[in-house]
C-alpha cells in the first residue's frame, strides 16, 4: 500500500501530457503531415489516440484498483521470476529512451542558441541527464508538481508557435499533398505504437488515482485527445514551413525564448518520468535498496547508452519495443480480471504467462510478413493475442485433469509438475 496522498484525474491528466509534450512527438507529428496530409494525419492521431486511451484506461484503472505500480502487476501475473525477466526488458526499453531523449536534448539545445552550439553535445546532454536524475531521486511528488509547472507552459508554447506559423492562413496546409502517400493503417500504426509503452506503464502514475473511474478517465482524456493535440499543434506548422524540426521553425519565427523553453521543459519532464519508471522496475529487482539509489544507477545506465549511440539504433529500437513490450499488458491486465485479489503466489515461473508472451510477441513480429494481422496496428494485435492466450492457458492450468507442465516451488527444489485445480495455484 502506498503513503502518498491521492490524486485528482486532473493531476494525472497534466502528468501524462508532460510525458507527452517531448521531442519525439514533435518529430512524429511533422512526419505524420508531411506522409499524410493534414486532414488524414489528424485522422491517424485521432484513431491512434484512441487505441492508447483504450489500453491506457484499462491499465489505469487496474492500477488505481489494487494500488500497484505496472511492475508489482506484472510479477503477479508471471511469477517471481518470470517477472525479472519481463521487467528487465521493460528496464531496458525505459533506459534506451531515456539515453535517446537525452541526446535528442543535447541536439536540439545546440541549435538554440550560438552560444551553446560551441559546447559538445555529449556535454549539454549530460547537463540533462544530471538535471533529471536529481528530479526523479525525489519521487512522485517531483513529478507532480514538474508536471503542474511544466505541462500548461508547455502547451501555451505549443500554441503560440502554432499561430505564429499560420498566421498567413490554413490555405498552404490543406492543400499539402504528400509526394508519397502514407497508407492509413502505418499512420495510425506509428501513433499507437509510439507511445504504447507509455501506456503500458499507466499504473505507474493511476496507483495515486482516487478511483478507478477517474484513472480510466485521465488516461482517455490524455492519450485520446492530448495526445493526438500535441501531434496536431507540431505537425501543421511544418506543413506551412515546409521544415520538420519545429524547434528550427520556432528560431525562424523569431521564438528563440520559447524554443529554448520547450527543449529544456520537454526533455526534463519526459526524461524524469523515464527514470522514474527505471526506478520502480529497481525495486522490484532489488527490493532492500533505497529508491535514490536505484535512481541514481538508472540514469547512469541511461546516460551511458545515449553517449554511446543509441539514438542511431532509433528505428530497429522501436520495432523491438513494438514487438516485446505490448504483450505484457495484455498479460497482466487479464490476470487482474481473473485474480483481482492479487494474491501472493509461491510460482517462481508462471508457465500460462510465459507462453502467451511468446506467442503474443512471435504474432507482432511475424503476422504481418505472412499477411495475418488482425489489424493494422502491430501492438494492438500483440496485446489481443497475448490476452486470448494467457487467458485460455489460465483456465486450462485451473481445469480438472488438464495436465500442462510447468515449473513450481517446492521448498528449495524446482521441479516440473502437473497442474490441475487440486495442484498449487499460480
Amino acid at each position: 500500500m502506498i503513503n502518498a496522498p491521492r490524486v485528482s484525474a486532473w493531476r494525472i491528466v497534466l502528468i501524462l501530457l508532460a510525458v507527452m509534450i517531448a521531442l519525439p512527438a514533435f518529430v512524429m507529428g511533422a512526419e505524420l503531415s508531411h506522409a499524410l496530409g493534414a486532414v488524414r494525419a489528424i485522422q491517424s492521431s485521432l484513431v491512434g489516440g484512441a487505441i492508447l486511451a483504450l489500453i491506457a484506461a484499462l491499465a489505469g484503472a487496474a492500477g488505481a484498483h489494487t494500488r500497484k505500480t505496472t511492475y508489482e502487476l506484472i510479477t503477479d501475473a508471471f511469477g517471481g521470476h518470470g517477472a525479472r525477466l519481463a521487467n528487465g526488458v521493460l528496464g531496458l526499453s525505459i533506459l534506451g529512451w531515456y539515453g535517446v531523449v537525452a541526446m535528442m536534448f543535447g541536439h536540439a539545445l545546440a541549435s538554440v542558441s550560438p552560444a551553446l552550439a560551441s559546447a559538445p553535445i555529449w556535454a549539454l546532454a549530460l547537463g540533462g541527464c544530471v538535471l533529471t536524475t536529481l528530479t526523479a531521486m525525489v519521487g512522485f511528488r517531483a513529478l507532480d508538481l514538474l508536471s503542474a509547472v511544466t505541462t500548461p507552459l508547455k502547451l501555451l508554447l505549443l500554441v503560440w508557435t502554432f499561430i505564429a506559423a499560420l498566421r498567413g492562413g490554413l490555405s498552404p496546409v490543406w492543400s499539402f499533398v504528400p509526394a508519397t502517400v502514407m497508407p492509413m493503417g502505418l499512420g495510425v500504426s506509428m501513433v499507437a505504437g509510439g507511445l504504447m509503452v507509455g501506456a503500458v506503464l499507466s499504473p505507474d502514475i493511476c496507483r495515486f488515482a482516487k478511483s478507478p473511474r477517474r484513472a480510466a478517465l485521465a488516461c482517455a482524456l490524455a492519450y485520446g485527445l492530448g495526445f493526438p493535440l500535441v501531434l496536431t499543434l507540431a505537425g501543421l506548422p511544418s506543413l506551412a514551413s515546409g521544415d520538420k524540426d519545429l524547434v528550427r521553425i520556432m528560431l525562424t519565427l523569431g521564438l528563440g525564448v520559447p524554443a529554448l523553453l520547450i527543449v529544456a521543459l520537454t526533455a526534463w519532464s519526459t526524461n524524469s518520468f523515464n527514470l522514474y519508471a527505471a526506478s520502480l522496475i529497481g525495486s522490484t529487482l532489488r527490493p532492500g535498496q533505497p529508491p535514490w539509489q536505484l535512481t541514481l544507477v538508472a540514469g547512469l545506465v541511461g546516460t551511458v547508452l545515449g553517449l554511446a549511440g543509441i539514438g542511431e539504433l532509433l528505428v530497429p529500437y522501436l520495432l523491438w519495443l513494438g514487438v516485446c513490450i505490448p504483450p505484457v499488458a495484455g498479460i497482466y491486465l487479464v490476470h487482474a480480471v481473473l485474480a483481482p485479489s492479487g494474491a501472493a503466489t509461491a510460482a517462481r515461473w508462471r508457465a500460462d504467462a510465459l507462453i502467451a508472451w511468446a506467442v503474443g510477441s512471435t504474432w507482432a513480429a511475424l503476422a504481418p510478413r505472412w499477411g495475418l494481422a488482425l489489424t493494422a496496428v502491430p501492438a494492438l494485435d500483440s496485446i489481443a493475442v497475448s490476452a486470448l492466450v494467457y487467458g485460455v492457458i489460465h483456465r486450462l492450468l485451473q481445469h480438472p485433469g488438464a495436465g500442462i507442465p510447468v515449473v513450481v516451488k517446492l521448498g528449495r527444489r524446482t521441479t516440473a509438475s502437473t497442474v490441475d485445480r487440486s495442484a498449487e495455484k499460480f
